[in-house]
Order: structure tokens, then C-alpha cells, then sequence
């Protein structure tokens, strides 16, 4: 049975942190906070411990539940096998989708702006990623977006710090028709493998990815791997959101899946450039570049890429991609799509690489 509070009688009671899935539940570490006015608390019988039920059934306002509109069906995506969805770094000509689908999630109140979106899709790509259609990869399905702050405060909202130790997400939105088909969950296990696997050989560490969340959408961070801290001090809109966080750790199967070495077929090639376009013209694209290799590691790609420095450490000797192709042929394809390249950024060669003493091993 379930016993409903109203706050007007029960104004704050110690519950373990947040404690529910549909078979089991995990006790974690005891808080005090307020209550959210007519949570309903399920009590277990035979325990002193109350449970925050609070489960949702999706992400978004407005959800429509006709699947038919969507060429994903409830039974492929259960899977989630990546056929149906491919997951990417967004292009600014997918701002406008992208931010039709936020406004239709969010309130008014709630929502980000446009400029907002571009804004992060230029100063934060590699924290910026889409899902997409594997049928139509210009398809928006979804997207998750953050930037890094060092204090997640209402004005870490609108920055963004390269540096810092705080991986704020501030979007976590579905289309309206690809709702209630665990797109969301495909996503944030995505994004959190994705970015515990590119983190990993960053100079400056992400030490924990912090989000706020409405009441009815705990239960499912909690699922992810969060852990609810308090009522958060954010005011966004009319509701009361709550501070959420995770510690970041080695990904489960990403830097333990990457490839170190070339397969028998394949062979060393090398790619080094320097900037033939101003700095601030580059930088969205350098970021895009980041986002593309770390992917391409992620999907099995023996690749490293990085600059060189001089004595004082100081940039200016070019950029350096170091990878494994079977061919010239394939390595000149892949170059092709470095998102440096193809936006014209980058005077770059392509060369082959043949050991002649010791050899080369990526981590």
C-alpha cells in the first residue's frame, strides 16, 4: 500500500537515498530533506525504511504514446542493439531540430534558447551529443548537453569552463513521437560511457557529472547510477528540482575495449597538420575533431590523435593523428570526414609509418 503526505502536515523526514527499481532496491546513505508536496511513500511491510517511489514514465511534457509514428518499435529499441540509433557530435545545422524538441519538453520557463543551444554546440561539443536514425542520420531523435563549471550554480547554466571539475547537463530530451521507448535510457548510457572513455586521457578530469532533476524523474537518474543530494538552490522555473550527481569512474567497457595495437591486415598511418584559418574560426571544429576521434575509439578504431609543443610545452608545431587503416586508400577516406579537414581548417599529409626498431602500442 501506499501512505500519501501532504507537506502542509509532514514538513521533512530522514529517507534512505533514492531506493527503487521494479524488482529490487539499494539502500543508500540517509538524508534529511524536505518532501515535495504529495509524494507517495510506499511502506514496506516488516521495515522501518520508507521508499521514495518515484519512477517516471518518461522525460518530457506533452508525451504522446502512439509508437506507430515512429519507425522504432517497442520490441528493437528494448534491445537497444545500435541498430536503430547512432549517437553523434551535433552540426550547427542541427540546431534548429534540436532546439524544436527542447521547447517541446520543457516550459516556456524552462526551455533553453536557441542561442543558448548554439552556443554550447560551439564552446562544448564534445559534451553535446544526438541521437540519431540509423536509417537517417540527419534525423534528431534526442540529445543530452553540458558544459563544465567548477560550481553548478544558475550562472554556470550559460558557460562554459574547458577546465572545469564539474560536467553539468543541462538537456536530456526525446522527441515527442520516440517517447516511452527507452530512447532516454539508450542515451544516458551513451553519453556516460562516451564521456568516461574520452575523460580518461584528458589533461583536466572531470571529477563528477552533476544534473537537476524534478521529482518524478529521480528515480529514473538513480537507475543510471546518480545519487539524489538535496533540494537543489537552482531556482528554474516554477517547480522545486533537486541536485543529483555521479563520481566518475573507468568505464565499463570502454578504455578496456579500445584497440591498442593494428590488426594483421592493417598498418600504421600517420596524419600531421597545422591551422591555415584563424584560432577562434577553428576552435568549434578542433572541439568537433575531439568529439569524432574519441566516437571513432569508441566503435573499435585503433587511433590516437593530439599536438605536438615546443621545449616550454607550448603549442605551435601542428596537430598529429596517429591511426591504423588497411590501406592508404582507407586512411585518405577517414581523413576525409576529420571534421578539421572537411571544414577546410587544417594544410595536412598523410603518410604511412613502417617500425624499423620497437614498435608503437595506443592506450
Amino acid at each position: 500500500r501506499s501512505l500519501r503526505y501532504d507537506t502542509k502536515m509532514v514538513t521533512s523526514w530522514s529517507i534512505p537515498m533514492i531506493l527503487v527499481t521494479a524488482s529490487n532496491f539499494l539502500i543508500g546513505t540517509t538524508t534529511s530533506f524536505n518532501l515535495p508536496n504529495r509524494v507517495s511513500l510506499p511502506f514496506v511491510r516488516g521495515s522501518s525504511h520508507l521508499l521514495t517511489s518515484l519512477a517516471p514514465s518518461s522525460l518530457g511534457r506533452g508525451q504522446n504514446n502512439d509508437a506507430s509514428k515512429t519507425s522504432l518499435s517497442k520490441t528493437s529499441l528494448s534491445s537497444m542493439s545500435g541498430d536503430n540509433l547512432h549517437f553523434r557530435p551535433p552540426k550547427l545545422e542541427d540546431i534548429p531540430s534540436c532546439f524544436e524538441i527542447e521547447s517541446a519538453s520543457y516550459p516556456a520557463d524552462e526551455a533553453a534558447t536557441k542561442e543558448s543551444l548554439e552556443y554550447r554546440q560551439k564552446e562544448a561539443t564534445s559534451y553535446f551529443r544526438c541521437a540519431v536514425s540509423a536509417k537517417d542520420e540527419d534525423q534528431i531523435i534526442g540529445f543530452i548537453c553540458s558544459t563544465r563549471c567548477d560550481a553548478f550554480e544558475e550562472e554556470s547554466m550559460s558557460t562554459h569552463d574547458p577546465d572545469g571539475k564539474l560536467l553539468a547537463i543541462h538537456s536530456v530530451v526525446v522527441k515527442e513521437e520516440y517517447r516511452r521507448l527507452g530512447v532516454a535510457t539508450a542515451m544516458m548510457n551513451d553519453y556516460i560511457e562516451y564521456i568516461k572513455a574520452t575523460d580518461s586521457g584528458a589533461t583536466s578530469r572531470i571529477e563528477r557529472i552533476v544534473l537537476i532533476a524534478k521529482s518524478n524523474l529521480l528515480g529514473f537518474y538513480v537507475n543510471l547510477g546518480f545519487e539524489v543530494k538535496r533540494p537543489s538552490a537552482i531556482e528554474h522555473g516554477q517547480d522545486r528540482w533537486y541536485d543529483l550527481e555521479m563520481t566518475m569512474k573507468q568505464p565499463s567497457s570502454g578504455i578496456s575495449s579500445i584497440r591498442s595495437l593494428p590488426e594483421e591486415d592493417e598498418k600504421w598511418y600517420v596524419k600531421t597538420e597545422q591551422f591555415c584559418k584563424p584560432f577562434p574560426v577553428v576552435k568549434p571544429h578542433l572541439e568537433a575533431h575531439r568529439a569524432w576521434v574519441a566516437d571513432l575509439r569508441l566503435k573499435g578504431y585503433c587511433i590516437t590523435s593530439g599536438y605536438r609543443v615546443d621545449a616550454e610545452g607550448k603549442p605551435g608545431g601542428g596537430g598529429m593523428m596517429f591511426f591504423a587503416a588497411k590501406s592508404y586508400e582507407e586512411a585518405e577516406k577517414l581523413i576525409l570526414q576529420d571534421p578539421l579537414v572537411a571544414n577546410e581548417c587544417v594544410n595536412w599529409t598523410l603518410n604511412g609509418w613502417i617500425a624499423e626498431v620497437g614498435d608503437v602500442q595506443m592506450r
